[in-house]
């Protein structure tokens, strides 16, 4: 055991409970207060940019999707110097892992430069009380793997996951007598095709799966487009702001009046903000409504930024603050 190792990951969990109990707190004292939503939106805002640590955490327990060898797991060791990672079946996992406190915080990807948004967690976060606290963009390079000896022209079956089997589509036409199948996860599928005991199967999946399992390169960055690239968002329980968060996301339900839009991106243009992300997805369990999420560029410490909350608050039915953050590129 690396007891240096174990002393700091028990200070970091020590760390993150207090702050978690002092942010209760004095929500608790404001809502007794009779506070508005808005003051109290301000109120953890203020609180969290002053609070937290001032370095993001070296060391922390991290709840990644998959098994060895997935992306979310090559995210998290470019956001954490020392990431315990602990593996789950799939993405709802992760956000529960999260609400029942099971790790300290969540990796989970986002969207794609390539196949475009991954809509399971915009549908999940709907469900779930998170912050995002950092996020990431990693380059994805696909490569086919099998089993030592197999080849490439006698490939029956490829397994991975719809994400990247969309980005390597036009690499796919080659087989055209292959079965493809869709998995949870890419390192899933590489560890499927190193336990299958035929050698006709194989699986795109991340170079670094050939370290995790007895498997061979039959083809390296099979990916239709070289610039392919995923953004992972790095999730929290309690709210975090850490130093250089340039970067916000809310989800909201907008009225239903005309030009209510319109109306959300005119408040960021007023404000000087930079949208560059816009997303909707069907509410749960309403029939022709959605939930839009934005993610725009603003800095936490400007001095009208709590004021510009406050009015995208006030022009949507429905609001929720998920974070503000640094992207790491």
């Amino acid at each position: 055991m690396d007891i240096q190792k174990e002393k700091n990951r028990i200070e970091e969990q020590i760390r993150v409970l207090y702050e978690k109990r002092e942010e209760l707190s004095r929500l608790e004292r404001a809502s007794k207060k009779g506070i508005s939503q808005d003051a109290l939106l301000s109120e953890k805002i203020r609180f969290s940019t002053s609070e937290t640590q001032a370095v993001f955490p070296r060391y922390a327990t991290v709840a990644c999707q998959g098994a060895k060898g997935a992306y979310s797991q090559q995210a998290a060791e470019q956001v954490f110097d020392y990431p315990n990672i602990i593996y789950m079946k799939n993405f709802a996992a992760v956000f529960s892992a999260i609400d029942k406190g099971l790790c300290e915080y969540g990796m989970l990807p986002i969207e794609n430069s390539t196949a475009g948004s991954v809509n399971q967690i915009y549908d999940l976060m709907q469900a779930h009380q998170f912050y995002i606290v950092r996020s990431v963009r990693i380059k994805v390079n696909h490569n086919l793997l099998g089993k030592p000896g197999a080849k490439k022209e006698r490939i029956t079956d490829i397994y991975s996951h719809p994400q990247a089997l969309a980005q390597c589509a036009e690499y796919l036409k080659q087989f055209p007598f292959a079965v493809i199948h869709e998995v949870a996860n890419t390192a899933v599928a590489a560890k499927l095709v190193a336990e299958s005991p035929a050698d006709t199967v194989a699986a795109l999946a991340s170079i670094h799966c050939v370290q995790e399992y007895p498997l061979e390169l039959l083809e390296a960055n099979v990916q239709d487009r070289d610039n392919n690239y995923t953004r992972f968002i790095c999730i929290s329980k309690n709210l975090q702001i850490f130093p250089g968060a340039n970067r916000t996301s809310v989800m909201a339900v907008l009225t239903h009046r005309r030009g209510s839009l319109y109306r959300i991106l005119k408040v960021l243009n007023d404000y000087d903000c930079n949208l560059t992300k816009l997303e909707s997805r069907p509410r749960q369990g309403r029939d022709f409504e959605f939930q839009f999420y934005f993610d725009f560029e603003a800095s936490v410490y400007d001095a009208r930024f709590i004021d510009l909350l406050e009015v995208l608050q006030r022009e949507c039915e429905e609001f929720e603050y998920l974070g503000s953050y640094e992207e790491l590129v």
